[in-house]
């Protein structure tokens, strides 16, 4: 039996490879590429990432021990309240009327404690919400604010501008004053 061989001729024509939708599809990206570049902001995010190291901090006896003053306004009282950040805690708490006689002497017991505490600069102040923007910008201002009498404290020693630092000395009882009751929605 004899089998016959077929031979399978292909005959290969040139194909033509239509592209152009490719190009088209490729153009429309690149469209709504450069439109969305455009909406883009770049921001830079400076992190700070803490230092590995088998080494124990080192124990500066300055800085173990902070001394803190913090003011809490409500509607009716103005209260001082002083502590060290580590132990012996030694809170004190001092509670003033919120009015124009009370925020004075709000401000004198500030200055007293400011007198035995000359190199703390910072002060906290917490506020309720329900506290009118008069009464909170009254105690601002006797809790940042020299008045007559109160005693010159020297300037920190950290500071970076000298003289600004002794002038902010002469007009500032607490020259750092920082708004602790901030409530973001």
């Amino acid at each position: 039996m004899s089998r016959k061989k077929k031979k399978n001729k292909v005959e290969y024509k040139d194909v033509e490879l239509n592209i152009m939708p490719f190009i088209d599809v490729f153009s429309m990206l690149n469209t709504f590429l450069l439109f969305t570049a455009v909406f883009l902001s770049v921001g830079i995010l400076e992190v700070q990432i803490p230092f590995l190291s088998n080494t124990p901090p080192p124990d500066d006896p300055k800085e173990s021990r902070i001394f803190q003053v913090n003011v809490d306004v409500s509607k009716e009282q103005v209260e001082i309240q002083t502590s060290y950040t580590r132990p012996p805690d030694q809170s004190q708490k001092f509670p003033f009327p919120n009015n124009g006689e009370g925020v004075k002497q709000m401000h004198q017991k500030l200055a007293e404690i400011r007198k035995q505490n000359a190199d703390t600069d910072k002060a906290t102040v917490f506020s309720e919400d329900d506290v009118s923007w008069e009464s909170l910008s009254a105690v601002l201002d006797g809790v940042m604010l020299r008045i007559e009498g109160d005693p010159v404290f020297p300037a920190a020693k950290d500071a970076k501008n000298r003289e600004k630092a002794e002038l902010e000395a002469k007009v500032y009882l607490y020259p750092k004053i920082v708004m602790g009751s901030v409530m973001l929605r």
